[in-house]
């Protein structure tokens, strides 16, 4: 039984992606993953609910036998971390496709920010054609690619996999990016936009020649790290100075 994001091979990340797409509209969303995922993992089926029991079978051996209801919490706490989709730690792999790393360190900065509108446009219109966009950014998809559109459970993957990304940069760079919860609701396309321009103005100290270069050749953890430290030192002359 796995216990953490990072003992999943590719089958069972692509089965718990899978099952988060199916149960994420349900409000009991965590109870029906988890429980569907220590099934997956303990590759029993469920032939029949009894008043006593579920009637299980195992699917190499073939035998029945009857789970208890009383054992079930435990068993399904046990595979818990399927829900804690803030910690996942790998990415589905498409063959044929050569992923950006899993943290974003490589990525250039304007890809980035890319990412960030197609995210924060997807939290505010629920299109998929955002996640698409997404998936072709951190897939790096050639943009002369006409295939065909990646399956849901793809596309929910993508949607986690910069979830969590997000997760980790905020604790990386906690000045300038703060936890998302605490931004939401206070967001738009227009300050979307404004935020963007801001960001590439400090870095490039406000020089438009070298936005190019900043957006092409920078790698997001480098830009973030800057952008980090100049937040940082706004902070500090605030609280000694006040506004």
């Amino acid at each position: 039984m796995p216990t953490e994001w990072s003992q999943l091979n590719q089958e069972q990340l692509r089965h718990v992606v899978r099952l988060i797409w199916l149960y994420a509209e349900t409000p009991d969303w965590e109870n029906r993953v988890s429980t569907a995922a220590f099934l997956y993992f303990a590759r029993l089926e469920v032939a029949k609910r009894l008043p006593e029991g579920w009637l299980c079978r195992e699917q190499t051996s073939g035998k029945t036998f009857l789970f208890a209801p009383d054992l079930l919490p435990a068993c399904v706490q046990s595979v818990g971390f399927v829900c804690q989709v803030e910690q996942m730690t790998d990415r589905i792999e498409i063959d044929g496709l050569d992923a950006v790393d899993f943290e974003l360190q490589e990525l250039p900065f304007g890809k980035y920010l890319e990412l960030e509108g197609f995210y924060q446009s997807y939290l505010l219109s629920r299109n998929n054609d955002c996640l698409q966009g997404m998936a072709r950014i951190l897939y790096r998809v050639p943009e002369d690619d006409d295939a065909e559109e990646l399956k849901d459970e793809i596309l929910m993957g993508v949607f986690l996999w910069y979830g969590a990304v997000k997760q980790l940069l905020s604790r990386e760079f906690p000045n300038f990016l703060k936890p998302a919860s605490t931004a939401a609701g206070s967001i738009t396309r227009e300050s979307l936009i404004a935020s963007m321009r801001a960001q590439m103005r400090l870095l490039t100290k406000g020089d438009v020649t070298k936005e190019q270069y900043v957006r092409n050749e920078v790698d997001t953890w480098t830009a973030l790290a800057e952008l980090d430290a100049s937040a940082k030192e706004a902070d500090e002359i605030e609280k000694k100075y006040g506004k």
